[in-house]
């Protein structure tokens, strides 16, 4: 059974092997950053899943959103999780694949 529960700006889904966050709005502000520390915070901690961070409504992502990010995937990987990104923007994929980056998460 799928577990789901709403926050002001995101959207979390509880599957059997994977946390998936879903983001409601598509803009990028302090407040939302704050609430994604948060979501993800709480996937890392609450679970032992794999996480799946849907990408579909953001264009872009400041940097330190992409670092938070990485950070984020570093320490799901010593766990022995994977974080996925669905749908990220093609900056974002780029910007993945430019560092190398793309093989401490998976992109779908």
């Amino acid at each position: 059974m799928e577990n789901i529960r709403k926050y002001t700006y995101f959207e979390i889904r509880k599957k059997p092997k994977v946390v998936e966050i879903e983001a409601i709005f598509s803009e990028m502000n302090e407040q939302i950053i704050n609430e994604l520390r948060s979501v993800l915070a709480m996937a890392f901690y609450e679970t032992n899943r794999h996480v799946k961070l849907d990408m579909s409504k953001f264009g872009s992502l400041p940097f330190s959103v992409i670092e938070k990010l990485i950070k984020f995937a570093l320490d799901l990987r010593e766990k022995n999780r994977v974080f996925i990104l669905s749908k990220p923007a093609p900056q974002i994929r780029k910007y993945i694949q430019t560092f190398a980056l793309d093989q401490l998460l998976l992109i779908l």
